[in-house]
């Protein structure tokens, strides 16, 4: 009897295992990963007011080289969306940690326009077809004085998820023309 439920046992995980597992793995677990640089552009202020408004922008061709093939990746026939969502950081200046410490900024106090703010505050690049390029501009609006960094460092793009068309992600790179962080100041 004993037998006899164990071999149950293993059938019916094994049962259950195959139920849970994606039927194709190529459409669930396929990543595309490809390279940018200098995609970011920031205003270049160094002094705002409590209620201006700092922009940025990011903007990339539908069309990207891909590493080991010779002609270009499409995007958007790759992932299927037109809308690739990333990250970004404010830091506020702390006296008690003499640090910089990220702010959480509530999304009435971000806009779009170009682009969409998405799911918690994450700004996202829309496709348009008219130029062919991924384009987003966004704005923080300042309502606290104080030191601040804006922070691209460990910024990453990636297409909002399909389930019929690979995920695409992109990296982004900054050189040195481009600072990762930017330093400014908000007074009353």
């Amino acid at each position: 009897m004993k037998k006899v439920i164990v071999s149950i046992s293993i059938l019916f995980l094994a049962v259950l295992g195959m139920q849970c597992s994606p039927p194709d793995d190529d459409v669930y677990w396929n990543n595309v990963e490809v390279d940018i640089k200098d995609a970011i552009k920031v205003e270049n202020k160094v002094s705002y007011v409590v209620g201006d408004t700092l922009f940025f922008e990011l903007n990339f061709s539908r069309y990207l080289p891909e590493e080991g093939y010779s002609s270009l990746l499409d995007l958007y026939e790759t992932s299927g969306v037109d809308e690739f969502s990333y990250n970004f950081e404010v830091r506020k200046y702390s006296a008690f940690s003499d640090d910089y410490v990220g702010v959480n900024i509530d999304e009435q106090y971000i806009i779009a326009e170009k682009g969409m703010i998405s799911y918690y505050s994450q700004p996202a690049a829309i496709l348009n077809n008219d130029t062919d390029m991924y384009e987003s501009r966004i704005g923080v609006i300042l309502i606290e004085e104080g030191d601040y960094q804006l922070d691209f460092d460990y910024m990453y793009i990636s297409s909002v998820y399909n389930t019929d068309k690979p995920t695409v992600g992109i990296n982004h790179t900054i050189t040195k023309n481009n600072p990762l962080f930017l330093n400014f100041t908000v007074s009353k």
